[in-house]
C-alpha cells in the first residue's frame, strides 16, 4: 500500500489497543454514547422509526441483533440502520463541530449491532473499537465540513463510514492491509442529500444508512476481497475529489494518531433542534432569565445574525409543515423559546407545530448571513448575535459562541443523566434498567461481555 491517508489511518485502527487510549479521551467517548444510547431508546419511540421498523423487521428474519426499546432481534445490518437512525431521529444527538457530524448515529448503531452479533466482546474491546469509530470519522470530516455542507451532501453520511469501518475492522481483528481495503470498500458507501434536512422523515434515516458499508467492506475485506488504496487522495472520483473538490488536511486527518484526539471536539445536544440553532436558543434563554418583566407580545422583531451554511439550514415560518421542519427553523426555535422558555421535545409536537400564536411569533424573526462571523475561525462558526427588539423602540444586542453542551460549554454531570433518563425513560418504564444501562456505559471497562448492555437496551413493547 502507499503511503496514504488511508494506509495511516488503517494501520492505527488494526493496532490500537484499550491501553492506549488515555483516560480522558474514554471518559468524554463513554458520556458521548450514554447520551446516543438515551437519544436511540427516545427515537426507537417516534413515529416515523415505527414505520421504518416496520417496514425492515418485514425484509428480514435474522435475529442477529436487538433493536432498542422493543424485546425484538433483526439481522445486524437492520439494527445497524433503524438503530442508528433512531439516534437521529429527533435532532438530539452527538455533534462536532468542525466536521458538522452527527457522529452516534453514523457509528453507534453500527458498531453496537456487530459487537452483539458477535458475542465475544468485552466492554473493554467493544470501547477499544467505539474509539475508533468515533476518531476516525471526525478526522475525516474535521477539515472539511463547511466544504462538505456547502456541496450539498450530508456529511454524517459520507465521512462515518470509515469510522465505521475501523470499528468493525478492529473487532474482526483485521490487518492493516484487510483495514485499508476494507476502507476502500466502504468508502463507496458514502453519501446522502443535504437536501433531506428540510421537511421530510427520510432525514432521520439519510446518516446511518452509509455504514452498511463498513459491515460489508470488513467482511469482504477478511475474505482477501480488494478495495480503493488511495480512496482519500485519488484525483478521479477519490473520497475528497468527489466530496470537496479536492479540498483536505492529510495532517488533520492522518496526523498525531493516537496522541491527538479529534473525538474530544464531539459537544451534546441540550435542545431538539439543529445544533446551529443552540446558540440563538441559549442567548434567548439568558434574555429571558434576565429581563423577567419583559413579556413576548413586547417584542417587535428578532433578528438573529448567523453564518452562511446556519442561514441555509433555517426553515422559514411560512414553511413549517413537519416537525423535521420546526427543529430546522431559526424562526421556529425563536417564538417557542421566547414563549415557552425552551426548545426540547415538548415543544416539537404536531400540536405545537400548528399553534397559531407560536406561528405568528415566528413572523417576527428574521435570519441574516453576517460576515463578520463568517470570518471566524470554525471552532466558532456557532457563534450568533441576535437582536430583540422591544415594540417601545428599545433594542438587546445578544451574543453567544459555545452551544450548551459544546466541549467548551459542557453539561454537567448531573445534567447528562436528566436527558438520559427522560429520554430513555419515554421507551423503558423500569428505572431500575435506566440506572443500569448509565452503570453499564459509564464502568464500561467493567463488563465482561458486552452483551449485558444490548440486553438492557432492549425493552418489552
Amino acid at each position: 500500500m502507499m503511503d496514504t491517508i488511508n494506509e495511516r489511518i488503517s494501520r492505527f485502527s488494526s493496532e490500537l489497543r484499550y491501553e492506549d487510549i488515555p483516560a480522558e479521551v474514554l471518559d468524554h467517548l463513554k458520556r458521548v454514547m450514554l447520551d446516543c444510547y438515551g437519544c436511540g431508546l427516545f427515537g426507537s419511540t417516534t413515529p416515523w422509526m415505527q414505520i421504518y421498523r416496520d417496514v425492515l423487521e418485514n425484509m428480514s428474519d435474522r435475529e442477529e441483533a436487538s433493536i432498542w426499546g422493543t424485546n425484538r432481534k433483526t439481522s445486524v445490518i437492520n439494527a445497524m440502520m433503524l438503530n442508528g437512525s433512531a439516534i437521529n431521529s429527533f435532532e438530539l444527538d452527538d455533534t462536532h463541530t468542525d466536521g458538522i457530524i452527527h457522529v452516534s448515529t453514523g457509528v453507534l448503531g453500527c458498531i453496537t449491532a456487530f459487537a452483539e452479533m458477535l458475542g465475544n466482546m468485552s466492554g473493554k474491546d467493544f470501547l477499544t473499537a467505539a474509539a475508533l469509530a468515533y476518531e476516525i470519522s471526525c478526522r475525516v470530516a474535521a477539515p472539511v465540513g463547511m466544504e462538505i455542507a456547502h456541496q450539498g451532501w450530508n456529511n454524517t453520511g459520507t465521512c462515518c463510514p470509515f469510522g465505521s469501518t475501523a470499528g468493525v475492522g478492529n473487532m474482526l481483528g483485521l490487518t492493516p492491509e484487510q483495514m485499508g481495503h476494507a476502507m476502500g470498500i466502504a468508502g463507496n458507501w458514502s453519501g446522502g442529500l443535504q437536501a433531506v434536512q428540510f421537511a421530510s422523515m427520510a432525514k432521520r434515516i439519510v446518516p446511518s444508512k452509509s455504514s452498511e458499508g463498513a459491515i460489508i467492506g470488513a467482511l469482504l475485506a477478511q475474505k482477501g476481497f480488494t478495495g480503493i488504496e488511495d480512496v482519500f487522495e485519488n484525483k478521479f472520483g477519490g473520497f475528497y475529489n468527489c466530496f470537496t473538490d479536492d479540498v483536505y488536511d492529510v495532517e488533520r486527518t492522518s496526523g498525531e494518531l493516537g496522541n491527538r484526539w479529534e473525538l474530544m471536539g464531539i459537544g451534546l445536544k441540550f435542545y431538539s433542534t439543529c445544533r446551529s440553532k443552540h446558540t440563538t436558543i441559549g442567548a434567548l434563554r439568558k434574555f429571558r432569565e434576565d429581563h423577567p418583566d419583559i413579556q413576548p407580545d413586547d417584542i417587535a422583531k428578532v433578528v438573529a445574525h448567523t453564518t452562511s451554511i446556519t442561514h441555509k439550514y433555517s426553515v422559514d415560518a411560512d414553511a413549517i409543515t413537519s416537525v423535521v421542519a420546526a427543529q430546522l427553523s431559526h424562526p421556529y426555535v425563536c417564538a417557542v423559546t421566547l414563549l415557552e422558555g425552551n426548545a426540547f421535545i415538548d415543544q416539537f409536537t404536531e400540536e405545537k407545530i400548528r399553534n397559531p400564536r407560536i406561528l405568528e411569533f415566528a413572523k417576527k424573526v428574521d435570519v441574516v448571513h453576517d460576515e463578520e462571523i463568517e470570518k471566524l475561525p470554525r471552532h466558532l462558526r456557532y457563534t450568533v448575535k441576535v437582536d430583540v427588539h422591544l415594540n417601545d423602540g428599545r433594542v438587546f444586542n445578544l451574543q453567544e459562541t459555545f452551544p450548551k453542551g459544546h466541549p467548551k460549554n459542557p453539561f454537567s454531570s448531573e445534567e447528562l443523566l436528566w436527558k438520559f433518563r427522560t429520554l430513555a425513560g419515554k421507551a423503558i418504564d423500569d428505572e431500575n434498567r435506566v440506572d443500569r444501562i448509565i452503570e453499564a456505559v459509564l464502568h464500561m471497562e467493567d463488563l465482561e461481555s458486552f452483551n449485558e448492555l444490548t440486553g438492557l437496551l432492549s425493552a418489552s413493547d
